[in-house]
């Protein structure tokens, strides 16, 4: 198993899911300031094989209007490297 790090984010309901809001704690977490990654398509800084999954997860809570999903997905860190995070979709 792996630690799963988190930051807490907002995204619009976009299919891109743009990141709108980001804590803080995403500088700890992926390097970027929050600003860095405000505007930024959430799939363009994701693991490309998580990519698809993800997709399918945040279409079918926005057309179902369902409560909650949690998956891990790996998210780009500014150094490049791929730090796995939980995600919720509500």
């Amino acid at each position: 198993m792996f630690e799963v790090d988190n930051f807490i984010s907002f995204h619009d309901l976009s299919p891109d899911g743009t990141f709108i809001w980001t804590s803080p704690s995403v500088t700890a977490i992926l390097g970027y300031e929050p600003e860095e990654i405000e505007g930024v398509p959430a799939y363009d800084v994701m693991h490309k094989d998580d990519i698809a999954y993800c997709r399918v997860t945040h279409q079918e809570n926005v057309l179902n209007d369902m409560v909650g999903t949690q998956i891990v997905v790996r998210f780009k860190h500014k150094d490049g490297s791929y730090v796995p995070c939980m995600v919720i979709f509500s």
